[in-house]
């Protein structure tokens, strides 16, 4: 009885190792995802002095929330990869805002390109921009948005969710619907 539990086991974890990279559309059905997440922008912040504004070292935190709609799948037809178009929106708190403003507002919009490698993980990039603004969008900058990131699938369409880049890094739950 022990050998056969142990076996299911190991067989299990080595099923959902496999790579699935290679099957197109071999991943969880969804449409949209919506990821709502904490928010940290380790990169700084943009300050006005004389009416010129720069990036100074400020680091921000919050909270956000993103939802990816797909749009193309799969892009590359031997892969299992997705298009989708990402936008969101993001408070977090301002060191430097003018105005006493105490908190800053970021919009990002941007494509974002989806890699699911195994049952248990897909990676992706986002390209974009990013709307800032201190405060209720008094003063609206733009500036690029660039991102990698990974899913651990800990459920079919339920994933722990990451993303390092400029200006955000965040960590959040994404649910695919």
């Amino acid at each position: 009885g022990t050998a056969v539990a142990a076996s299911a086991l190991l067989f299990s974890q080595e099923a959902s190792a496999q790579l699935i990279i290679k099957n197109p559309s071999d991943h969880p059905d969804y449409r949209a995802e919506l990821e709502p997440h904490g928010t940290l922008v380790p990169w700084g912040d943009y300050v006005g002095y004389r009416n010129r504004y720069y990036r100074d070292h400020a680091f921000g935190g919050g909270v956000g929330f993103r939802a990816t709609i797909e749009i193309v799948d799969p892009v590359i037809p031997r892969l299992n990869n997705t298009i989708g178009i990402t936008f969101g929106i993001d408070f977090t708190n301002c060191q430097y805002c003018r105005r006493g403003e105490e908190f800053s507002i970021w919009t990002p919009v941007g494509a974002q390109w989806n890699f699911f490698l195994t049952r248990k993980w897909s990676v992706f990039a986002d390209l974009g921009i990013v709307a800032h603004s201190d405060g209720l969008y008094r003063d609206i900058f733009f500036e690029p948005m660039f991102a990698v990131g990974g899913r651990y699938h800990f459920r079919d369409k339920i994933t722990l969710t990451m993303r390092l880049g400029v200006p955000f890094i965040t960590v959040g739950v994404s649910f695919m619907l």
